[in-house]
């Protein structure tokens, strides 16, 4: 078994001294560069004069420009402003981009290509340049030019479509979780070029489509109804392939439970002392239990409405079913396995003592993940660090760019 000691952050992440730009703003770039940055990149997130990204203050209970929407997907960055408006600006960017080894972006397609910003302009003089573009519907197609959020994406790449229930659908994931799976996407392609880069020394482009991503994920649906002409529909938590597999109410919280074999349907009916349903014909086999589905459904209700809920997940996982509490962010928060494997850390933010998600994973080699640095309390607090760091300016030159409005 792997241990993962717990303690400080010692130990340098595999991207270690690899230099990332990220015009960026919302979601679906910041998320993949915090997990660049989470891997020890240099991870410089380029924020516009004033408010800076548009996110800090999205909801009503940020703290003055450090909104959750931002909190959440900007740790381990250094925050620069720069006035890509202002020649000066422009030309500290393009200075910066040739120290970098990848840029991220996703702004509008043609935004960058309008400020010279764009990879066939950058990679004239800099042909070994990772270059990473998220946006809604990608960089060509008829839709490229078209507004995107995570929910428009969720309804044009068809989540909608098979989420929630007949009564009650469309119905949305109750996260961005399209804007998380494009950034995922985007941080693994741009590893994975940075890897091609090292190994045979050229650079790469690329396009991540938030809709290709979530087209993506419909391959189940997209393949059943290939093969059955059976258009998917929503079912709730339900499986259109086994039952019982949903959640349930119980006496206390729900619950969700997932019966996949024969086996594991004789012993659920052991636990719950109803032999007598593994002998009726209507539930003999996954198919008969799905085709029977509520018939099945109007005999479990009044065993789990006698059931404490997490009595029932103790239970239930103790004769090795599986099954899971729906639990909510408090219960997250407590959670005993998160906690032993140190995936939350303690951040003070502007006085506010809270607690922060980690990294979604462990790696040999470090101690922890790496969350030491909090993103940056306000737009460009490391403006001068990262001039610096990058090109070598110093305090007359800094202060001559902040004159000329380079800085905003």
């Amino acid at each position: 078994m792997m241990s993962y000691p717990s303690g400080t952050y010692p130990v340098a992440g595999p991207l270690n001294g690899i230099k990332i730009i990220a015009f960026e703003h919302a979601w679906a770039a910041p998320y993949g560069t915090m997990m660049l940055a989470d891997m020890g990149a240099d991870v410089v997130k380029v924020e516009p004069p004033g408010t800076g990204d548009h996110v800090r203050a999205w909801t009503r209970n940020d703290l003055d420009g450090l909104s959750p929407h931002f909190l959440a997907v900007n740790r381990n960055k250094r925050s620069i402003v720069l006035d890509l408006k202002s020649p000066e600006g422009l030309a500290t960017a393009k200075r910066l981009i040739a120290e970098a080894d990848a840029v991220v972006e996703n702004f509008s397609p043609g935004v960058m290509r309008k400020l010279g910003l764009d990879y066939d302009t950058l990679t004239e003089s800099h042909p070994d340049l990772v270059y990473c573009s998220v946006s809604g519907f990608g960089e060509t197609g008829p839709y490229s030019d078209r507004r995107a959020y995570d929910l428009l994406i969720q309804a044009e790449g068809g989540l909608l479509s098979v989420t929630g229930t007949d009564e009650e659908s469309p119905a949305k994931v109750g996260t961005a979780v399209v804007d998380v799976l494009a950034a995922m996407v985007a941080a693994f392609s741009v590893a994975s070029a940075l890897r091609g880069k090292e190994a045979l020394g050229q650079g790469r482009y690329i396009d991540v489509s938030m809709l290709d991503v979530a087209a993506s994920t419909m391959a189940f649906n997209i393949f059943s109804y290939g093969l059955s002409g059976v258009m998917p529909k929503p079912i709730g938590t339900a499986h259109p392939l086994l039952a019982p597999y949903e959640v349930y109410s119980t006496a206390t919280t729900p619950v969700a439970i997932a019966i996949l074999t024969e086996a594991h349907w004789a012993t659920f009916c052991s636990v719950l002392e109803r032999e007598d349903l593994c002998t009726q014909t209507e539930f003999a086999t996954a198919p008969m239990r799905v085709s029977n589905r509520e018939l099945l459904n109007e005999q479990l209700r009044p065993i789990f409405d006698k059931w404490d809920g997490p009595e029932l997940v103790d239970t239930l996982a103790g004769a090795g079913l599986a099954c899971a509490s729906v639990n909510d962010v408090a219960a997250i928060l407590e959670h005993p396995q998160l906690h032993d494997r140190d995936f939350f850390s303690e951040w003070n933010v502007r006085g506010h003592d809270l607690i922060a998600p980690g990294a979604p994973w462990r790696m040999t080699g470090n101690a922890k993940q790496p969350q030491d640095r909090l993103p940056a309390d306000r737009p460009g607090q490391h403006t001068a660090d990262i001039l610096r760091d990058w090109i070598g300016a110093d305090s007359a030159e800094i202060d001559d760019l902040s004159a000329r409005g380079a800085l905003g």
